[in-house]
């Protein structure tokens, strides 16, 4: 069995556990706190599907797919590659999806793969590392280009490369989207209630540069452990955490890299939030923002349609440091001394955090009076505006 590196991350299968024994020499120690793992499982992969974009010259379309295999425990060596529909992307032809197909192999270079066409489908067979470039001879269907005689041409003959490279893995980097989202690459702190993405690995090479190899998309087993809730979303790349600290560990016996911990914090964790009201006006070709300024008149442009208050949100510290993820809508609450006119209602834009919370619906005309907080902090923002008859 594969020990655990010491990096800590994953989703899937979902379990709890009590955690360490209390010290025998604390005579009332109280109850231990749960620690609650997720675990997101590798995933490989035998077959992969191959999209043409070709361009035509003299007649004939024309492309080049490179695509990447990693050589690992576990990871297939007997793979398949199978064309599906293709686009001819050059000018004067319809821009169509139609169906590709491979019909001969032209010529292989390099001995890093066995290559045979079976079926219509390129069967590799991955023996060691290196670089393999396949030219397969085909047509691809159900386009519309014009030909010198002034025809139109449905199907072209297709000169299709196929470049392979073959790498070892030779260690792992564990990542969050985040991290490049909000230039959080030294401390991660994150929302609690609030869809999250996934931390992912990626294989190294023989050279430390990260590679996505076609045959193991998720490409080691990744476990996430934390002494808040961890709850897995849709598929395996998104969920959700409650407040705690949250670590990562691969289920690998090579070096890992990467993100080795992050932080998951609640409300009461926000120190400050650079925030500003918005109004936000339905226009015949969508809507309009504008800032509001304290004691000014506005005019709509159709007073009948779903006109709103909204808070903008630039920036958020906690007392772990800079929030690397939109504070949730959810977090806010607002309310209207002057309901009639602009009604309070914190919406939620979609399922992810939003830097732009909906706070109010604009009523009739008159003033406004609105007050936005966020319960159970000093966070607390006021905007009197008017709206013109």
């Amino acid at each position: 069995m594969r020990a655990l590196a010491p990096l800590v991350f994953g989703l899937g299968l979902v379990a709890c556990a009590d955690g360490p024994a209390p010290d025998s020499a604390d005579p009332s120690p109280g109850p231990a706190a749960p620690v609650h793992t997720l675990t997101l499982p590798a995933r490989y992969a035998s077959s992969s599907d191959v999209v043409a974009y070709a361009e035509v010259a003299n007649g004939q379309a024309n492309e080049e797919t490179e695509l990447i295999y990693g050589l690992g425990d576990d990871y297939p060596r007997e793979v398949k590659l199978v064309a599906k529909d293709g686009f001819v992307l050059s000018s004067g032809c319809q821009i169509n999806p139609g169906p590709v197909v491979w019909q001969s192999i032209v010529d292989v270079q390099g001995t890093a793969a066995a290559v045979e066409l079976v079926g219509g489908a390129l069967a590799v067979e991955l023996r060691e590392e290196g670089t393999v470039t396949v030219l397969l001879a085909g047509e691809i269907k159900g386009q519309h280009c014009p030909s010198e005689d002034g025809s139109i041409a449905t199907v072209l003959p297709l000169q299709h490369r196929l470049v392979l490279h073959v790498k070892p893995v030779v260690g792992f980097v564990v990542e969050q989207f985040h991290q490049k989202l909000a230039d959080c690459w030294d401390t991660m702190v994150l929302p609690s209630g609030a869809p999250l993405w996934a931390p992912t690995a990626r294989p190294l090479d023989a050279t430390g540069k990260p590679f996505s190899p076609v045959n193991a998309p998720a490409p080691v087993a990744l476990t996430l452990q934390s002494n808040g809730d961890l709850t897995p979303g849709p598929g395996s790349t998104y969920l959700t955490a409650g407040p705690g600290t949250v670590t990562v560990s691969a289920d690998t016996m090579l070096p890992v890299q990467g993100m080795q911990a992050f932080e998951v914090v609640g409300p009461d964790a926000v120190t400050s939030v650079d925030a500003s009201f918005y109004l936000r006006k339905v226009a015949l070709k969508g809507d309009v923002s504008e800032p509001i300024e304290e004691g000014a008149s506005y005019t709509l442009f159709l007073p009948e349609e779903s006109n709103g208050v909204d808070l903008h949100v630039e920036e958020a510290m906690t007392t772990h440091g800079k929030l690397c993820e939109n504070v949730p809508g959810a977090w806010f609450a607002s309310a209207s001394t002057t309901p009639t006119q602009c009604e309070a209602n914190v919406g939620v834009v979609d399922s992810f955090a939003s830097s732009i919370i909906p706070v109010a619906a604009i009523g009739d005309a008159g003033e406004c009076r609105l007050s936005v907080t966020i319960p159970g902090t000093t966070q607390r923002w006021t905007t009197r505006f008017s709206i013109a008859p």
